[in-house]
């Protein structure tokens, strides 16, 4: 074990790599989100035309309620203190192109312009979450629960 490390830590590197390193770490899944969300609302938009007042309340009420159904049935696992630790390969978050296409494959046709709004971000949100979810899930099986 070098010098600055500890049983399970990493060593912080210096200089800008280290910083870099950092605030990506911190910024992987919140932007990943932010993505997927301005995707989803861009390709809504293109698909179905400017949104009224009304639909653009229908997409963020969307987006919300999937990442609150998506909240309650994990709350019983959730960490006492936010943000969770997650594995570092979090860091490469190519998950809001999954949802972007997910996005594209939704019937918008069928549903209506409000309802479409509504499940753009609704899907979007679900999306990401559940694959974020899926790969943190793989990750702790391939490495039997030990932490990286």
């Amino acid at each position: 074990m070098s010098k600055g490390e500890t049983q399970g830590a990493p060593r912080e590197a210096s200089g800008l790599a280290g910083a870099i390193g950092r605030v990506t770490s911190i910024l992987a899944i919140p932007y990943g989100y932010t993505v997927t969300l301005g995707a989803a609302a861009l390709l809504a938009v293109a698909r179905l035309g400017a949104p009224s007042e009304v639909e653009v309340l229908f997409f963020v009420v969307g987006a919300v309620l999937g990442f609150v159904l998506l909240a309650a049935l994990g709350r019983p696992h959730l960490a006492r203190e936010i943000p969770m630790r997650v594995p570092w390969l979090v860091v490469f978050n190519f998950f809001p192109i999954a949802a972007a296409v997910a996005m594209i494959a939704l019937p918008t046709s069928l549903l209506g312009k409000g309802p479409s709004y509504f499940a753009s971000s609704f899907l979007a949100t679900t999306v990401y979450v559940l694959c974020l979810a899926a790969l943190v899930r793989v990750r702790d099986r391939l490495h039997n629960g030990r932490p990286e």
